[in-house]
């Protein structure tokens, strides 16, 4: 029986590195163990990428992919020296992918009425679920509320939009830095709303119309303790939110 070389164990292949806007880069890979043949929709991988010394040190990404989709798929944000090289990466390059991991979203497709709410690329785990739902025609009602800074912050966006139309899914885009938001609305689209500031109560009690959903949140530590703050308001036990944490 052979042995493995710890230097080539995990060791996948980067298929394509595409920009989602200035800051934010997907990347393909391809080549992965079969274990990532199992994954569920909003579990996570840990990446390593090849360095001057040597291998990287393992950093957490979400798979941003569908569970069913062949190549995997992570969408990365920049904010610091790894994530920094991430576009630098080229087809072909050697990538360390270790997974799946992770519990966040288990059971989603079993709950009728879903509120998804994400901070920034927090959303990757959600866009995973969507993917997931596109694919298999899922049926369950779901919101989505998404906060960025800005309208182009939101890159994936486009798709979101065309999900609304063969889902039953509601998107509320929520904009902290930008106030004649009216202008983005878009009559192709009536599933689809700009909000300015952030998820507040009232804006939870305007646009939350199921009975008892579940609660997913996901997206850096400040932004989850306003939101759970609100939520709380709004009379939803913390207790029973799904959390997954984001930080960059």
């Amino acid at each position: 029986m052979g042995i493995i070389n710890d230097d080539m164990k995990n060791t996948c292949t980067v298929n394509r590195v595409e920009p989602e806007n200035a800051d934010i880069t997907s990347v393909y890979i391809e080549g992965y163990d079969d274990k990532f043949r199992k994954r569920k929709a909003g579990q996570y991988l840990t990446l390593q990428i090849r360095q001057d010394t040597g291998w990287s040190e393992a950093h957490p990404f979400t798979i941003s992919s569908a569970p069913r989709d062949e190549i995997l798929r992570v969408t990365i944000k920049k904010a610091g020296a790894f994530t920094s090289a991430i576009p630098m990466l080229k087809p072909g390059d050697p990538v360390k992918c270790a997974g799946p991991y992770g519990v966040f979203c288990r059971d989603i497709e079993s709950r009728p009425d879903i509120v998804m709410i994400a901070g920034g690329v927090g959303i990757t785990p959600f866009l995973s679920v969507l993917r997931h739902f596109e694919r298999i025609c899922a049926d369950n009602r779901i919101l989505l509320m998404w906060s960025n800074k800005t309208r182009d912050d939101a890159f994936a966006r486009d798709e979101l939009n065309g999900m609304t139309r063969v889902l039953h899914l509601r998107v509320v885009q929520n904009l902290s830095r930008e106030k004649d938001v009216d202008r983005y609305s878009d009559a192709a689209y009536p599933g689809v709303c700009y909000l300015s500031g952030r998820i507040t109560q009232d804006i939870l009690r305007e646009y939350v119309i199921f009975e008892d959903p579940s609660f997913y949140l996901c997206g850096p530590p400040p932004m989850q303790e306003f939101v759970l703050g609100q939520l709380g308001e709004f009379g939803v036990d913390s207790q029973s939110v799904e959390k997954e944490k984001f930080s960059w």
